[in-house]
């Protein structure tokens, strides 16, 4: 006889604690490829689970204990056995809802873009109070960056029918529940936002979250005068509350001087004494920047080494030292400070007692490796500009990862090359060549290593039969990525009035740009566009599309046209469209699942989301080659037409 999935989940299941008692005949439920043990989870309880893994390798697990409108990563411990995986999550008191995370490589498992998310229940069964609307805000905040899509009118529903069960809860949700209307309904989200305004201005005393909440909700409506007034006010009532804090970071940032700024802090200190706080932090990482700037390395060093978290410490110890080594001057500094961020995240390591609430163990030890390899390659070029090729090249292999961009594969390659290492050189040139982690300098390096070695075919014929490799390579990892998502259609307006429709471009590939004027890397990734744009031009099938996002402001429009004809950017720009007047919340981006920019967005001739691409690496061969490529295989995809 066969077993049932479930009886069989069951008994691996409780083979994993086997002090769970049978209280009940729950069978559990099912949600896409996931198994919970208990149908309505309690606070305090261990949960079971059997996870369905779809792909090649365990997925990284991780719980989300939801609590009011903050969430707590945790990792997730998962045994393999019986083609599935298993593991047990013990639920803290506290908690309101979950979320259950899944991720292979750079996906996650969004189970049909629903998510693992369910809510918690008393002893009685009945659900918790707080779960609907902490599963709203959970939804609102972090739904694109699990891959989960729900409709911003569901997010609202979720949160209006939460507050109507429980009013008693509206004073704690009522900002979150005005963001969710902006996004849904401006209508009503106006009208909501003064009905709360007007509520709390009616109260005869106002406690410090009732005035956080009123800051806020003035904010919402853009009324600046009303929200700089509460915060005069609550810096005068609660000297040591956030907003308060928050006045004190504007003041350091104002301050132009370094005695400026060290007077705020000494004023500051005068409230809170030596208690540690981040904004303190901030504000001592401010003053030591300027300090550097002025090469006051004595002061420097008093203010630096007063940051208690160490990661931001670390960060400005690196930060200092890069510049100084790019510039080449006070390597001895640089090397000194360039050593410190590297012992410091070398201690903190494995330490998770300074872990902020928003990684779980994992997270943050991956978040400690990056910047060790980050860190490591500072002090590697610095070893190299002081002279030290032995070292440097140490170093830097230290420093290298399969994560590792062109920057980084390509000094360490140049190191090889000066201290005439031309064996090694060629060897990981070669390597990082096949691999797409090189750029153009990368090939200048392997001609030189290439022409030192015994080599007798001819360069031009092995350098191509290299670059063939890395686009075969390049164009199977892309296509193994390839999506065939529906595309949500859009009706912007260009810089010239003109309205584009991206359902007017079916049967093109249409490449999609989200950035902002604000945004670094997408400026940096504009000469590569540039490049691009003219390289398919002549080419009827292709389009592409800059979305400004994420910019408000009366001379918006303004700002970003001169910003295009400053330099020479011949870039067909779309202007997203806030959700509601003065909010920060896109409906073109929000639409599109975006969190971050530079994202791109490659639309296939059948109007499918092929591509997503997040970020800039800082390599513009490799960007120019993959667009390249996700044009070709999104028109090799074409269905053929009847």
């Amino acid at each position: 006889m066969k077993n049932s999935p479930q009886l069989l989940a069951m008994v691996i299941l409780v083979s994993l604690s086997s002090c769970e008692e049978d209280k009940t005949k729950d069978t559990g439920m099912e949600m896409g490829n996931l198994y919970l043990s208990k149908s309505k989870p309690q606070p305090g309880e261990d949960l079971l689970i059997r996870y369905v893994n779809q792909g090649s390798e365990a997925p990284e697990a991780t719980v989300n204990y939801l609590v009011g409108k903050k969430y707590y990563p945790t990792d997730i411990q998962l045994k393999d056995s019986a083609n599935a995986l298993y593991g047990k999550i013990s639920i803290p008191d506290t908690v309101h809802a979950m979320a259950l995370n899944f991720k292979s490589g750079d996906k996650y498992d969004s189970n049909d873009k629903n998510g693992y998310v369910f809510s918690l229940y008393d002893e009685n069964g009945e659900e918790l109070k707080r779960s609907q609307a902490t599963k709203g805000v959970y939804f609102m905040r972090s739904a694109n960056s699990f891959d989960i899509k729900l409709e911003n009118d569901s997010i609202a529903a979720i949160m209006e029918n939460a507050i109507n069960e429980d009013p008693e809860i509206e004073e704690s949700f009522d900002v979150d529940y005005s963001n969710a209307l902006l996004a849904a309904d401006q209508k009503k989200a106006d009208e909501y936002i003064q009905k709360r305004i007007d509520y709390y201005n009616s109260k005869d005393s106002l406690n410090y979250e009732d005035y956080e909440a009123l800051s806020e909700l003035y904010s919402l409506k853009k009324n600046k005068a009303k929200n700089d007034s509460i915060t005069e006010l609550v810096t005068e009532k609660f000297p040591k509350s956030e907003i308060a804090r928050r006045d004190w970071l504007i003041k350091v940032f104002e301050a132009k001087s370094s005695d400026e700024k060290v007077k705020v802090l000494e004023d500051f200190e005068k409230v809170y004494g030596s208690k540690t706080v981040y904004e303190k932090d901030v504000m001592l990482r401010l003053i030591a920047s300027k300090f550097a700037e002025e090469e006051n390395w004595q002061a420097f060093e008093k203010y630096a080494s007063q940051i208690s978290e160490p990661r931001e410490k670390a960060r400005l110890y690196n930060s200092t030292a890069w510049k100084l080594a790019e510039d080449g001057k006070n390597l001895d500094t640089a090397a000194e400070i360039s050593k410190e961020s590297i012992d410091i995240i070398s201690s903190a390591t494995g330490d998770y007692s300074a872990k902020p609430d928003f990684y779980s163990n994992k997270q943050y030890d991956r978040a400690m490796e990056w910047s060790n390899s980050m860190y490591s390659d500072t002090y590697a070029l610095i070893q190299f500009k002081q002279g030290d090729l032995e070292g440097a090249i140490e170093t830097q292999e230290e420093a290298l990862s399969e994560e590792s961009g062109a920057d980084m594969t390509t000094r360490y390659v140049q190191y090889l090359i000066e201290a005439e290492k031309y064996e090694k050189a060629q060897e990981k040139a070669e390597e990082f060549i096949a691999d797409n982690r090189a750029n153009a300098e990368m090939t200048d390096y392997l001609k030189t290593a290439y022409s030192e070695n015994d080599n007798s075919e001819e360069f031009e014929t092995y350098l191509a039969r290299l670059e063939e490799k890395a686009t075969t390579k390049a164009r199977e990892d892309l296509k193994k990525n390839m999506l065939s998502e529906n595309a949500e259609d859009f009706e912007l307006s260009d810089l010239e009035g003109n309205t584009v429709k991206l359902s007017d471009l079916r049967g093109k590939t249409v490449i999609l740009d989200f950035w902002a004027t604000w945004c670094g890397p997408c400026k940096q990734s504009f000469p590569g566009m540039q490049k691009a744009v003219e390289e398919y031009s002549d080419n009827e099938n292709v389009e592409f599309l800059f979305v400004n996002t994420w910019e408000n402001g009366d001379s918006r429009k303004k700002d970003v046209s001169e910003f295009i004809e400053e330099n020479n950017y011949s870039f067909h720009v779309l202007m997203d469209e806030p959700v509601a007047e003065g909010s920060r919340e896109f409906t073109t981006t929000s639409n599109f699942g975006i969190n971050g920019i530079p994202t791109k967005i490659i639309v296939g001739p059948e109007g499918k989301v092929n591509f997503k691409k997040v970020g800039y690496s800082g390599n513009n061969e490799k960007m120019l080659k993959e667009i390249g490529l996700m044009i070709e295989l999104t028109q090799e995809s074409q269905s053929p037409q009847a």
